[in-house]
């Protein structure tokens, strides 16, 4: 695959979140508990988000590998295989076969690919590192972007190699996640690179942020798709 080139200095690398920035994941999520639900039954689904909550307290991520593995045991699988096959495939069949291309925002890969004609653009995920490049993948992102896909636990903790694998005059971070964008601002003044932020009002947690501009972006978005109305000149600060 060839990499498009990049548009003439000042060089712009966007770093592009993926949950509620790309895809509907509370959307996604709840279609994703209504499926497990109709497998499991209430008080099995009850003990599955129990689990699922223990490792996302524990490792700061959710890992729906390792809440499957939980959930089962691995001595519990080891031996009632036989008698319990079909529930150990389709339960593992239902969550890292999700359908999350179903989620994606509207016009994302119109988006991205307007975005394309500014800068570098890559995905910058928090996750756990084995299921959110698999999502990320599921959900179709990969080839809009050339394949840059990076996922860290905490992506803030990370922005050294992020600056290293993308170098740019100015780095734009595109989040609904208000907390993030100030951590990553944080961590790139650190090293002395300026960040332009852009909220997105998509999901939970952008819900949290007062009507009106939020102080902590240069941008307060409603939709993903709206940077196509927006030039060079409004990420260059």
């Amino acid at each position: 695959m060839s990499v498009s080139p990049l548009p003439a200095s000042p060089r712009l690398t966007f770093l592009l979140d993926v949950d509620n920035t790309l895809l509907d994941n509370d959307a996604a999520k709840a279609e994703l508990a209504r499926r497990i639900l109709a497998r499991l039954g209430p008080a099995e689904t009850e003990r599955f988000w129990s689990v699922y909550e223990a490792v996302r307290a524990e490792t700061s991520v959710v890992s729906y590998p390792l809440t499957l593995a939980r959930f089962w045991g691995a001595a519990e699988i080891a031996e009632d295989l036989e008698t319990r096959r079909g529930e150990v495939y389709a339960l593992a069949d239902l969550v890292v076969g999700f359908p999350y291309a179903d989620f994606l925002y509207p016009q994302v890969f119109e988006t991205v690919a307007h975005l394309r004609t500014l800068g570098r653009v890559a995905i910058l995920s928090d996750g756990d590192p084995a299921y959110q490049p698999s999502k990320i993948a599921r959900a179709g992102l990969d080839p809009a972007v050339d394949g840059f896909v990076l996922v860290y636990g905490h992506k803030q903790e990370h922005m050294v190699e992020v600056a290293a694998s993308f170098p740019a005059d100015r780095f734009v971070l595109v989040e609904d996640k208000p907390d993030n964008i100030t951590a990553v601002r944080t961590a790139l003044g650190e090293l002395g690179l300026p960040l332009t932020g852009v909220l997105v009002r998509q999901g939970k947690y952008a819900a949290k942020v007062g009507a009106g501009p939020w102080d902590g972006a240069e941008h307060t978005l409603e939709r993903f798709a709206a940077l196509r109305g927006l030039g060079r000149d409004a990420f260059l600060g």
